[in-house]
């Protein structure tokens, strides 16, 4: 089910009624918790068999391996034991992420190593695997919790049922936000009430998350989409156009869906974290990360960049853990060199963007002009080099991606080509969200009797939003980018 559906919002109405509704009128308070935690638990592995049924397997699996083992990581006091528990826990993960994700990327670079080696043209190894919706976001949760187990940050849970729920809820399951145990458990353990639902913040989120994936992702994606099928017939303004449209795509397609999530979870009385904030105002490479897939990029920098050693040591094992981190970052988003070299080109903008912090920019002071124009310049450099890697990110092939990107910085003409205008109208509403709707939603945030803080001003607004959906949306209801993840 894809959250931008009737079919969603006809789900997500039954599954609010049952749990706020007819599971309210359990007069004991434990009873009542365990019965929304169980049946919200269904209703989550019945979202992700509406997919595929078999996979509901994989997460089975997970789920009882980690359960026992962070229960035993926890139980014993002799390390060595602790550590074979927590590689256990590594093995059964990665083992089914490195299986379905990547198995077909090692086999395709091996035939093509032996294509270049063998005269013959070599073998050619391929597996029919379908990739489970979402592995990428729940194997990164379950192993989160193990970890922080062993580590002392958290103690397990003592009912499998509230595990469970945590690997499986189903707002965030397919395409995060990723989720901390340590911060998702402790709220399956209050006994909320429906009058705690802040219906006023749900529907916030879960409207400004459909205007970005129907009205602004969906109708950008034919430009985009004519680019990369066929990069070559393309000149320089157009395939920064195209370029362009991917980055706004992406953006709003991804964080549409988080939107969305955040909103419904909010209907159930959860909290889950913001997942960007406003990525496309950053003035450097650094700040991007700070603001791009939050959830991610904070847990390859707890569970991997940090325990590779961080910044600790000397400052060349320092650009190395980054490196490292920012390859497999990539590599984690899909099994293709292109996401390879785009992990790596961002590892190589965030160590430059350090040194030139620390040997460059620290030797020099700016009136405020000059800081303003400094500012403007290095938004424009960071939002230039940041439109150029989403080339390796969507292009289906190297040369592809190489071809594009001659296009972009070396001339080429294009011939009678001109720019669509449903580009430039949702480009304006781009950098009017943008540049605008943080300070915009900063007031409201800290002035409760601000005129926009009005329940009826609000969902008039959403209503008009929900009208223009309607109008201009697309109805063919296009999968969200980062399932293929």
């Amino acid at each position: 089910m894809i959250f931008s559906t009737t079919i969603f919002l006809f789900f997500v109405v039954i599954i609010f009624s049952v749990y706020w509704g007819l599971l309210g009128l359990v007069k004991d308070e434990s009873k009542r918790l365990k019965a929304r935690i169980l049946f919200l638990l269904l209703a989550s592995y019945y979202f992700y068999m509406s997919w595929n049924p078999t996979f509901i397997v994989l997460i089975l699996f997970s789920t009882l391996v980690d359960f026992y083992a962070g229960k035993e990581i926890h139980a014993t006091k002799s390390q060595r034991k602790k550590r074979f528990l927590l590689i256990i826990s590594l093995v059964v993960n990665l083992g089914f992420l490195a299986y379905f994700k990547y198995t077909n990327f090692f086999l395709d670079s091996i035939n093509q190593i032996s294509g270049i080696v063998s005269e013959n043209g070599g073998t050619n190894f391929f597996l029919d695997i379908v990739l489970p919706v979402g592995i990428s976001f729940y194997t990164f949760q379950s192993l989160c919790y193990t970890i922080d187990i062993f580590y002392g940050k958290m103690k397990p849970s003592k009912n499998i049922f509230e595990f469970s729920l945590y690997i499986s809820f189903f707002p965030q399951l397919v395409a995060g936000p990723i989720v901390r145990a340590r911060d998702f458990i402790p709220q399956l353990k209050k006994n909320t009430f429906f009058t705690d639902i802040n219906f006023q913040l749900a529907a916030n989120y879960f409207i400004m998350g459909l205007v970005k994936k129907v009205l602004i992702a969906d109708n950008i994606a034919p430009i985009s989409d004519a680019l990369f099928s066929d990069p070559s017939q393309y000149g320089t303004l157009s395939t920064w156009v195209g370029v362009m449209a991917y980055s706004i795509q992406i953006y709003c397609d991804f964080s549409g869906y988080s939107d969305m999530a955040i909103g419904v979870a909010a209907l159930f009385g959860f909290k889950l974290m913001e997942n960007f904030n406003m990525p496309y105002t950053a003035s450097n490479v650094t700040d991007f990360w700070r603001k791009w897939h939050i959830s991610l990029s904070t847990w390859l920098r707890d569970y991997l960049f940090i325990p590779l050693g961080g910044s600790r040591g000397k400052e060349q094992t320092y650009y190395r853990n980054l490196m490292i981190t920012m390859l497999l970052g990539g590599l984690w988003h899909g099994a293709s060199w292109n996401f390879v070299v785009w992990g790596g080109l961002h590892g190589l903008a965030l160590i430059a963007h350090k040194l030139y912090k620390t040997h460059v920019s620290a030797k020099f002071q700016f009136g405020n002009l000059a800081s303003s124009v400094y500012r403007l310049a290095s938004w424009a450099v960071t939002m230039v080099f940041v439109s150029a890697t989403w080339v390796f990110f969507r292009a289906q092939t190297f040369s592809d991606s190489w071809s594009i990107i001659k296009n972009m910085f070396l001339f080429k003409k294009s011939i009678d080509y001109q720019i669509p205008i449903e580009f430039l109208l949702l480009l304006l509403i781009m950098v009017i969200a943008h540049y605008f709707g943080v300070r915009f939603f900063n007031k409201i945030e800290q002035n409760k009797n601000h005129v926009f803080s009005n329940p009826y001003i609000q969902a008039a607004i959403w209503g008009l939003a929900m009208f223009i959906v309607l109008l201009f949306g697309q109805d063919d209801n296009q999968a969200f980018i980062y399932f293929q993840f």
